[in-house]
């Protein structure tokens, strides 16, 4: 019984493996998307989702949704849809 043990051990540890691999394609191929999604949604309205050409505007000039958000702790501005301040940790507020 020593061979088969050893065979099965070895059927097991590939079998292992190819189940990592799996969860590591899975995870990157989902981290891919994210971060795809994240590109494209740069430089765009988060409401109306308009392409921003222009840098440094405060209001949408498509719909006039806001652009930035102002730490009410320390003055920071951050485009819209940050939550935290960077600076002091402050929630924002939208």
């Amino acid at each position: 019984m020593g061979m088969l043990d050893g065979f099965i051990h070895k059927v097991e540890d590939d079998l292992e493996w190819k189940a990592g691999q799996e969860i590591s394609t899975g995870i990157a191929s989902g981290a891919k998307r994210i971060l795809s999604k994240d590109e494209a949604n740069k430089n765009k309205c988060p409401k109306c989702k308009k392409k921003i050409t222009e840098s440094g505007l405060k209001f949408c000039p498509n719909c006039g949704a806001k652009l930035i958000v102002t730490c009410q702790a320390c003055g920071i501005e951050f485009p819209a849809g940050t939550k935290f301040c960077t600076t002091c940790g402050a929630a924002l507020k939208g």
